[in-house]
Formats: structure tokens, C-alpha cells, sequence
């Protein structure tokens, strides 16, 4: 088992509901899926803000380039999940 489907196990256990359940829930078109695809946007609107624009990170350019990867990276996973929205 990977650590996905160890966390995904996890999440079910958790919350006392199978993996249908789950899929249910959280899956494509619900309104778990719109709270993650929330979630990332306020955590890259954070991100850009706070970190990635940083003077510390501005005046390091391969921290800099870091930043602008991770921001990047969010951008893109907010893109697929909200396509499943």
C-alpha cells in the first residue's frame, strides 16, 4: 500500500464511511471537491502574498525560483481540481 491509499484508508477510518462514501463526498462535481479547490486558492493567494514576495525571498534568486515553482505548482493543481467542479 502507498502512502496515498494509506492516507486515503486513513480518511475513511476517520470519518467512519467507506471508500464509496468518501468518493461520494469529496469526489468530482461535490461540494467536498469545492472546498479543496478553496482551500488551494487561499493558500496560494497566501503564498504569493506573504512568501513568495517576501524581501528575505526577493533577495535570494534561487529561493526566489523556488517560490515561484511552488506558486506554479498550486496554479496547476488548482486548475484540475477545480476542472472536476
Amino acid at each position: 500500500m502507498d502512502e496515498r491509499e494509506e492516507l486515503l484508508a486513513a480518511a475513511c477510518e476517520e470519518n467512519s464511511i467507506s471508500m464509496e462514501d468518501l468518493t461520494e463526498q469529496y469526489g468530482p462535481e461535490s461540494f467536498g471537491n469545492h472546498e479543496a479547490v478553496d482551500r488551494i486558492y487561499v493558500t496560494e493567494a497566501t503564498w504569493s502574498e506573504h512568501i513568495a514576495s517576501h524581501p528575505a525571498i526577493l533577495l535570494d534568486a534561487e529561493a526566489y525560483e523556488m517560490a515561484v515553482k511552488v506558486s506554479e505548482l498550486m496554479a496547476e493543481l488548482y486548475n484540475r481540481m477545480s476542472a472536476k467542479d
